[in-house]
C-alpha cells in the first residue's frame, strides 16, 4: 500500500476517533442511567446494602468482613420445636420464598415447611437431619450468587403482567384517539384560514401547559359520573385532555411546511378538501404523523397522576403506579425490584423508538423547516 493510501486512511481513522473521543463524555452522561438501573437489578440485596463495595459493579464478598456474601437460614419464630428433615444436600440450589408462587420447601420441622430467604447455594447446615430444631435458631447458611436474576424471577409473583397490559393498551387506545382528533384540528388551523385561528393554535397549546395536579380533583369528578373508575377507560378518556393539544400543536408546524401547490392542485382536479388531506397531504406528512404517536405513547405510557388518582384496585394499576406503589413498602425501597421493573417496562418504548427511529428523526427535522 502506497504512502498517499496510508495517508488517507489515517486521516479517516483520526476523524473517527475525534468523533468517538468527543462523542464519549456525551454517551456516558446519557446512558449511565440505564447503566444504573441494570447493574442494581442484577445486584444481590447482600451486594445492594453493602456500603464498603463498589457501587458501580458486581462484588462477592462483604465488604466489612471479607467473606462471601451469605444468609442465614433462621427457623421463623412462629414454629414449633421439632426434628429437622432436610429436603436438599449441600451444594443445591435454593430459591427464594417469594420468588416463586409454590417455592419448594427446603426442610420440614415436624409437618412445618422451612423456606428458603434467598435464591443461592446451600453452603453449611447446622442442624442436621434427625435432630431437634427450635425457633430463632441458625440451621444452615446460604451463599448468595452475584449477579443474580432473582429480582426478576420475583416480578413473575408479582401482578406486573398485568401493569404492563394496562399500559400498552392504555398508550395504544391514547394514541388513536389523540389522531384522529389531533390531525383533522391541526391541518385546519395551519390551512384554513377563518378568524381567530392563530389565537385558537395558541389557545390550544396553552392547555398542554396546565399542570395536571390542578385537573386531577375534577376529573376524578367526570370519571366518577361516568361510572368508569377505578377501570381503564377513566384514563383513555382522560389522557387525551393533554396528548390532543400537545400533538395538534406539534402537528400544526408539519402541515405548514407542505407546498400549498400540492393542495391547489388536487383541488383544481375535483378532490374535494378531505380527499387532499388523506390522499395528498398525509402521505406527505406521515413522519410528522408518526412522532406525533411517539410523543402521544410516551406521555400516555409514563404518566402518574391520574392513574393513581382514578385506579384503586391493584391488578387495574399502570406500570408506574404498580411499581412506585405495590414495591415500596412504608419507608422500605425493594431497589432491585424496582430497577428490575424499570427495565422490562423500558423495554417496550425503547422497541417503539428503535423501529421509528428514522421516520422520527425525519419528522423532527421537516417539522423544524419552514
Amino acid at each position: 500500500m502506497t504512502g498517499s493510501a496510508w495517508g488517507v486512511r489515517w486521516r479517516r481513522l483520526r476523524f473517527l476517533l475525534a468523533s468517538y473521543v468527543g462523542l464519549a463524555p456525551f454517551l456516558a452522561f446519557a446512558l449511565f442511567p440505564f447503566y444504573w438501573m441494570l447493574i442494581t437489578s442484577l445486584k444481590a440485596d447482600a451486594n445492594l446494602y453493602d456500603l464498603r463495595s463498589n457501587p458501580f459493579w458486581f462484588s462477592r464478598v462483604d465488604g466489612a468482613t471479607g467473606q462471601p456474601y451469605h444468609k442465614d437460614i433462621i427457623v421463623p419464630a412462629s414454629l414449633t420445636a421439632g426434628p429437622i428433615r432436610w429436603e436438599i444436600r449441600t451444594g443445591a440450589a435454593t430459591t427464594r420464598s417469594d420468588s416463586a408462587v409454590n417455592p419448594p420447601a427446603i426442610a420440614w420441622i415436624g409437618d412445618q415447611k422451612v423456606l428458603s430467604p434467598v435464591d443461592g447455594t446451600l453452603a453449611e447446615i447446622r442442624v442436621p437431619t434427625g435432630q431437634v430444631a427450635h425457633p430463632n435458631e441458625v440451621i444452615g447458611v446460604i451463599h448468595v450468587p452475584n449477579p443474580t436474576l432473582t429480582h426478576y424471577r420475583y416480578l413473575a409473583t408479582t401482578p406486573f403482567a398485568r401493569w404492563m397490559q394496562v399500559s400498552l393498551v392504555t398508550g395504544a387506545a391514547v394514541v388513536l384517539i389523540t389522531l384522529v382528533l389531533a390531525v383533522p384540528a391541526a391541518y385546519g388551523l395551519a390551512r384554513l384560514e377563518f378568524p381567530g385561528n392563530r389565537g385558537i393554535g395558541i389557545a390550544i397549546f396553552l392547555t398542554y401547559l396546565i399542570p395536571p395536579t390542578i385537573l386531577f380533583i375534577p376529573f376524578s369528578q367526570f370519571v366518577g359520573a361516568l361510572r368508569v373508575d377505578n377501570t381503564i377507560w377513566s384514563l383513555i378518556l382522560s389522557y387525551p385532555t393533554f396528548t390532543v393539544p400537545f400533538c395538534t400543536w406539534l402537528l400544526m408546524g408539519f402541515f405548514r411546511a407542505v407546498p400549498k401547490e400540492l393542495e391547489e392542485r388536487a383541488l383544481l382536479d375535483g378532490a374535494t378538501r378531505l380527499q387532499t388531506l388523506r390522499m395528498v397531504v398525509i402521505p406527505v406528512v406521515m413522519s410528522g404523523i408518526l412522532t406525533a404517536a411517539i410523543f402521544a405513547f410516551t406521555l400516555s405510557f409514563q404518566e402518574y397522576v391520574y392513574a393513581l388518582t382514578f385506579i384503586s384496585s391493584t391488578v387495574n394499576r399502570t406500570l408506574p403506579v404498580g411499581i412506585t406503589v405495590d414495591m415500596v413498602r412504608g419507608d422500605v425501597y425493594f431497589w432491585g425490584p424496582l430497577m428490575a421493573s424499570a427495565v422490562v417496562g423500558s423495554v417496550p418504548v425503547v422497541i417503539l423508538y428503535a423501529l421509528s427511529l428514522d421516520w422520527f428523526i425525519s419528522g423532527m427535522t421537516t417539522g423544524a423547516v419552514k
